[in-house]
């Protein structure tokens, strides 16, 4: 009895055995199956890869074949691919403040503007009728009382001199001005038959008493020439200097060039 148990145990442990057998082949024939058809797509995948991109590093190549440029197209808006950034608002660059730097005579070491003005077709350009049509320009800016406090010299047909106050009127920009104290200058207006000249010069700022301080300052417009700090705030007064300067020039051309007619207070 124990001879036969043996003998079917053995029995059934070699049709197991038997049975088993196929299955391992069959399952190692598929791995095998599996590992060919995932070799083939890899080299499949690549050589698609490698068709389209080329190598990683290399140069592209020249050939008659044109390459498709991927890019979206450039527009204005900046949507397109490749635009710079829109950073926003941009701070504007700032400019160099350029020093103003009035006339100035190196050997009297002082500002001075001078000039000549001529014309040889004026008909009764005299000297005497030029200076007659000065004096009616100059009261006509200054006034009839204070030309009179002004006139220093006044030899007629030949010269006036004038030491010139009035208020010092400081611009900012083209729209806004105030005054600031007193400016103060010496005029010197030279006749001839069809010519004049003139001469600014002496200038000076005025400003009134501050805090404990009993007397004006006077403060002569060679210092704020050559002050070698803060000269953006110095040179409102010099611009104010040399824009009256050439206001007078200017009614001074205009004036001389017109016949000289009387007034009735002229007689």
């Amino acid at each position: 009895m124990y001879t036969v148990r043996c003998y079917l145990y053995i029995r059934a442990n070699f049709l197991a055995d038997f049975l088993k057998t196929p299955l391992l082949r069959m399952n190692s024939n598929r791995m095998r199956i599996a590992r060919v058809a995932a070799m083939a797509g890899f080299f499949l995948i690549a050589g698609n890869s490698n068709a389209q991109w080329g190598d990683w590093g290399s140069a592209p190549t020249t050939g008659d074949t044109a390459t498709k440029d991927s890019t979206g197209p450039m527009v204005e808006d900046g949507s397109g691919w490749g635009m710079e950034e829109d950073k926003g608002p941009q701070m504007p660059k700032r400019v160099a403040y350029k020093r103003f730097n009035p006339p100035y005579d190196s050997l009297r070491e002082i500002i001075y503007y001078e000039g000549i003005i001529e014309d040889e077709n004026c008909d009764f350009c005299g000297s005497d009728s030029l200076y007659w049509r000065a004096m009616k320009y100059l009261t006509k800016r200054y006034g009839k009382e204070n030309l009179k406090k002004f006139v220093v010299e006044d030899k007629k047909s030949d010269r006036i001199t004038l030491k010139v106050s009035i208020p010092m009127v400081v611009r900012y920009g083209n729209y806004n001005k105030s005054e600031s104290g007193t400016l103060e200058y010496k005029l010197t207006l030279r006749f001839k038959d069809n010519r004049y000249k003139y001469q600014f010069g002496n200038f000076v700022h005025i400003e009134s008493p501050d805090g404990l301080a009993k007397d004006a300052t006077r403060t002569y417009h060679e210092y704020y020439m050559k002050v070698k700090k803060g000269y953006q705030n110095t040179d409102k007064y010099l611009l104010s200097a040399d824009q009256e300067v050439k206001e007078i020039v200017e009614g001074l051309k205009k004036s001389l060039k017109e016949p000289y007619q009387p007034d009735e207070d002229d007689w």
